[in-house]
Parts: structure tokens; sequence; C-alpha cells
């Protein structure tokens, strides 16, 4: 007599199908399998990703000045940048209202400190004879201190640098000594290289500090 099924299968199991140990082992090599594979993938875009370069702003060298001993003084204070420009990446302006930032091509620092101390440099070199620049915390105090607002410090498609700013300058007591100056300072672009750009924007740096060195006269 024939019996249905092979002897000693277990009821419920087909026969000539794999145990479920197999099946379950199979799965799991399959897991590994496709995770090693989405590792792979992500290595492999990590590895197409552009190096970061680091830029500075750098002083821009005037003539040596020659004329009557320093006899005033003053100090460069606060210089306040625009939060959209707090941070590493370098910004440009694409059309009249969108910013576009660079991962790419990044500040070597913290752009405020690093105008401060650009324009401090070239407010030195182009003050008029007989003022020379001292630490906001000299002692004695300066006669004046000039603080700076900058509204805007960017460069546009063609890599032309726009730079606004407003100064004023503040007695001994903190209180304004006039009322306060702005200026728009555009540098036409000689490149889009971030190199080029940032060599740019130091000249308006430079141009903003012989203003308000002019404004001393």
């Amino acid at each position: 007599m024939e019996t249905g099924g092979a002897l000693g299968a277990r009821p419920g199991r087909h026969a000539g199908a794999a145990p479920r140990g197999t099946v379950a082992r199979q799965i799991g090599f399959g897991k590994v399998r496709l995770s090693l594979l989405v590792t792979a993938l992500l290595l492999a875009g990590c590895g197409t990703s552009l190096p970061s370069k680091f830029y500075v702003l750098t002083a821009d060298p005037a003539p040596p000045r020659f004329g009557a001993p320093a006899g005033s003084t003053v100090a460069l204070g606060r210089v306040s940048l625009p939060g959209a420009l707090d941070r590493p990446a370098l910004a440009r302006r694409r059309g009249g209202n969108e910013i576009v930032y660079s991962e790419e091509e990044r500040w070597a620092g913290p752009l405020d400190d690093m105008v401060r101390r650009v324009l401090a440099d070239d407010l030195a070199a182009r003050l008029p004879a007989g003022i020379s620049l001292v630490e906001s915390a000299a002692k004695p105090p300066p006669g004046v201190t000039i603080a700076v607002e900058i509204s805007r410090f960017d460069a546009d498609e063609t890599g032309a640098v726009t730079l606004a700013a407003r100064w004023e300058a503040l007695g001994p007591n903190g209180r304004p000594l006039g009322p306060p100056r702005e200026s728009t300072i555009v540098v036409p672009g000689a490149g889009r290289d971030a190199a080029v750009v940032v060599g740019t924007m130091s000249r308006a740096v430079s141009d903003l500090a012989a203003r308000i060195a002019a404004g001393l006269r």
C-alpha cells in the first residue's frame, strides 16, 4: 500500500523543502551582503568629495608715513558683521536676494576677527601724520575709538565685491564725536576663483580703512 509523502516527514512540510535553519541563515547572509554593499557605496561617495581649501584676508601695504611725531591716538573698537556671514564657508551673492555658501571654500578663522585684524593693519598704515593706532584698552584711553558695523561683504557671480559699512567716532567717554558715516565700496572682480575673490575682498577692506582715515584728518 502506498503512503502519501515521505516516511518520517513532519506534518505541514513538503518533501524536499529546506530546513528552517537553512532558510534563516540564507536570509541573514543576504542582509550582511546588503549592508556591506551600502557601506561600500557610502565610502565610494565620500572618496569623491572635493577637499576643502582655507583662505585668509590680508592687509594691503601702504607707503611709509613721514611727518610729525604722533600726538593723538585712535583705537579700532568693535567691528560687527551680519549674521549671514557668521559661518566658515565663503558667501557669494546670486542675484539680488540669494546667498550661496561653498563648503569647499572656507575661511581659516572667524571672519569678524579676520576683518578687524586686517582693518586695523590697513588703518594704522593710512592714518594722518601725528595720529597713531593703539589698542582700545590702552592706558591712557585713546582719544578716539572707531566703531564699525558692516552690513554687506560678499562677491557676486562675476567676482566683484561689495562692502557696505557704517562707522562712527567715539570719545573717551563713549559718546559720539559726530554723526555716523556710511560708505558702499564696490571693487570690480578680477576673476571668479576663490583665491582671487578673497584678494578682492582684502582690497575692499583697505579701501574702507582709507575712507575712515580720511575722516580723521
